[in-house]
């Protein structure tokens, strides 16, 4: 959903999506298209300064209930990328209603015991190159704030916390932004966007069945979307969901194809 917002002023940044039809519920899953052999060591480097941040910026209490050992032990931990918070959430986008998953990385204090009040504690941590110029200024206004935006505007998390890094990976600064006055462009000109969008989608993926897969496509060099049916490949719906078993490890073997 995060880059479905943020298409209509994305120049450089393709995207591919899976949909599937089943029981009258259209499933969307994205497919990956980054290649980790291609990153640099640098931007590797660059990828674990924010889990850092994430790590440094964490308590497994809220602050007044830590004691100061535990502050001091958390300077030296490593960043764990394996683990993460997840919530589901369900909102609705014009005519749309959307059941999504979201990670979280962190809540504010305690979490609150009311389930419609836990999201006003979550807050979304974030790092950038600090601002130096006025060429920096803009492209962070116009690129990493409103993927900001995106991220935490559909789920609620109302407000995201940025460290500013210098080239050494060192933080100089740290900025709360409130996730309702982050956009500098217009925010209904991403939200028309994704709702239009999951209209013509639609009224395209038809075909009701887990076992059938429609491969969706941004092209940002031509500012083109398309999508085909890709039959019995890449299916992502698994066995168990469509038996309405759970279990804690993901994947499993995906839906069959009716005789």
């Amino acid at each position: 959903m995060t880059k479905l917002l943020c298409t209509p002023f994305s120049r450089k940044d393709p995207w591919e999506l899976r949909a599937t039809k089943y029981n009258g519920t259209i499933y969307i899953e994205e497919q990956s298209l980054k290649n980790k052999d291609a990153e640099t060591d640098r931007m590797k480097l660059m990828s674990y300064w924010g889990y850092r941040f994430e790590t440094l910026s964490t308590v497994s209490q809220p602050p007044h209930l830590v004691k100061k050992e535990e502050l001091l032990t958390r300077e030296g931990e490593s960043a764990n990328t394996n683990v993460q918070y997840c919530v589901v959430v369900k909102t609705r986008l014009g005519n749309n209603s959307i059941i999504m998953g979201a990670e979280v990385d962190c809540c504010r204090d305690v979490k609150p015991s009311n389930p419609s009040e836990q999201l006003s504690n979550y807050v979304e941590l974030k790092t950038s190159r600090v601002i130096e110029t006025e060429r920096h200024s803009y492209s962070f206004q116009r690129y990493k704030l409103l993927k900001f935006w995106a991220q935490s505007f559909l789920v609620g998390i109302p407000r995201v916390i940025c460290g500013f890094r210098d080239d050494d990976g060192r933080i100089v600064k740290v900025e709360q932004f409130k996730t309702l006055e982050m956009p500098r462009q217009n925010p209904a000109v991403c939200l028309n966007f994704a709702d239009q969008f999951l209209d013509w989608v639609k009224q395209v993926v038809t075909i009701d069945d887990a076992a059938t897969t429609f491969a969706i496509e941004f092209k940002p060099h031509l500012q083109e979307i398309h999508i085909r049916c890709t039959g019995h490949t890449n299916v992502f719906l698994t066995q168990r969901f469509l038996d309405g078993k759970t279990q804690h490890e993901i994947g499993g073997q995906r839906a069959m194809v009716k005789e």
